[in-house]
């Protein structure tokens, strides 16, 4: 009797495997259904905390980021005791005019006004240019517009050297001081700070560092290469500031 049975299931397994490689059916799938169906709310579950996870991480550096944003120009605020500073957020920026301007969420309202610098906790960025009830637009010191023009001094070890900021060079990501004088010798890594000449600009606003010089085209005068000290792609608080 129990060989009958071991041969009707030795045929049947037969029967089996013939119609799954004739049909292409995979016979182990009520076994793979089976589990997908008990595992599957564990393996969701598991799933969902990862993404969850990914997401608060990303959440609390961004919160973060913004924190040491806030701090870095609370810390200006100590050295720039004669002004008050409105903090703003950058609302909008023209992708195709990247490097011109910015617009903030604080205007006329705020008291805001033309012409008034504007940092990040990193240094100068640029000043005020157009104001509406509640918003301002800032032009950038890396704007295209030549007539962009800000009087600066460069610590040059125990020197201080004045000139004209006037130009950025998106490629090389500096800025260029005019110097009246070739025969004037700029440091590398020298400090620029804005000189307060004109009436516009507060003194001693960081810009950034000297990286190069070279003679101008008509090897008169030098034009020296700044890097700025704030990151220009990157930063969505301002402060503007207002003389007390």
């Amino acid at each position: 009797m129990l060989k009958i049975k071991t041969f009707v299931i030795l045929i049947l397994l037969y029967v089996l495997s013939f119609i799954a490689l004739k049909f292409e059916i995979n016979i182990f799938y009520p076994y793979y259904l089976l589990k997908d169906l008990l595992f599957f709310p564990v393996l969701a579950s598991e799933e969902e905390i990862i993404l969850s996870n990914g997401l608060e991480n990303g959440i609390i550096l961004e919160k973060q980021k913004e924190i040491d944003e806030l701090k870095k120009i609370n810390d200006i605020n100590t050295t720039l005791s004669e002004f008050d500073m409105i903090n703003a957020l950058v609302i909008e920026r023209n992708r195709m005019y990247w490097f011109n301007t910015i617009t903030i969420n604080k205007g006329k309202s705020s008291g805001i006004n033309k012409d008034m610098a504007v940092i990040t906790g990193d240094g100068l960025i640029g000043k005020v240019n157009k104001v509406s009830q509640y918003t301002s637009e800032i032009k950038l010191l890396t704007t295209n517009d030549k007539n962009n023009k800000i009087s600066v001094m460069i610590k040059n070890n125990d020197d201080i050297i004045y000139g004209i900021m006037q130009g950025y060079q998106e490629e090389g990501n500096y800025l260029e001081i005019i110097l009246t004088n070739k025969q004037i010798d700029v440091k590398n890594d020298s400090i620029v700070y804005t000189s307060g000449m004109g009436g516009v600009f507060p003194s001693g606003i960081i810009i950034g560092k000297v990286i190069g010089n070279k003679s101008d085209k008509y090897e008169v005068g030098k034009i020296v290469q700044v890097k700025p000290s704030s990151n220009f792609n990157d930063f969505r608080f301002v402060s503007v500031l207002i003389r007390k």
